[in-house]
C-alpha cells in the first residue's frame, strides 16, 4: 500500500513529494524529493533508519522516530514536511483515509 503528499511549505518556497510504502500495513518506508537541503539531511536519517512502524508513529505517548529524525536533522521546528509524511504513512498503512489538510498563515 501506499500514501503520498504534495508540499509547499509556505514562505521558504521549498517543495517536497512524499511517498510512503508498506508491505505488511505496519512497516513503512519513505521516499522524499525535495528542494530542500534541511529536509535531504532528514532523508539521509530515514534511510538509515529503515522502515517505520506505523503504530510506535502513531503512539501520542511516545516521541516518534520521525519527530527525533527531525530534530536531529536540525530542520525549522515549524516545518510540515515531517507532519505530512506522518499523514502519508497512516494512509499508507491503512490508519487513515486520504484527504488534504491546509494551513492558511496570514498576519493581523
Amino acid at each position: 500500500m501506499t500514501g503520498g503528499a504534495d508540499v509547499h511549505a509556505g514562505i521558504c518556497g521549498h517543495h517536497t513529494t512524499i511517498r510512503a510504502e508498506t508491505d505488511d500495513g505496519r512497516q513503512v518506508t519513505f521516499i522524499l524529493e525535495t528542494t530542500c537541503d534541511n529536509i535531504e539531511r532528514l532523508v539521509a536519517r530515514l534511510a538509515a533508519a529503515g522502515a517505520l512502524d506505523a503504530y510506535a508513529e502513531i503512539n501520542p505517548r511516545a516521541s516518534g522516530t520521525m519527530v527525533t529524525l527531525a530534530r536531529g536533522a536540525a530542520i525549522c521546528t515549524d516545518c510540515i514536511v515531517p507532519l505530512a509524511a506522518l499523514k502519508a504513512m497512516r494512509v499508507a498503512a491503512g490508519l487513515a483515509l486520504p484527504a488534504d489538510a491546509s494551513i492558511a498563515i496570514q498576519k493581523t
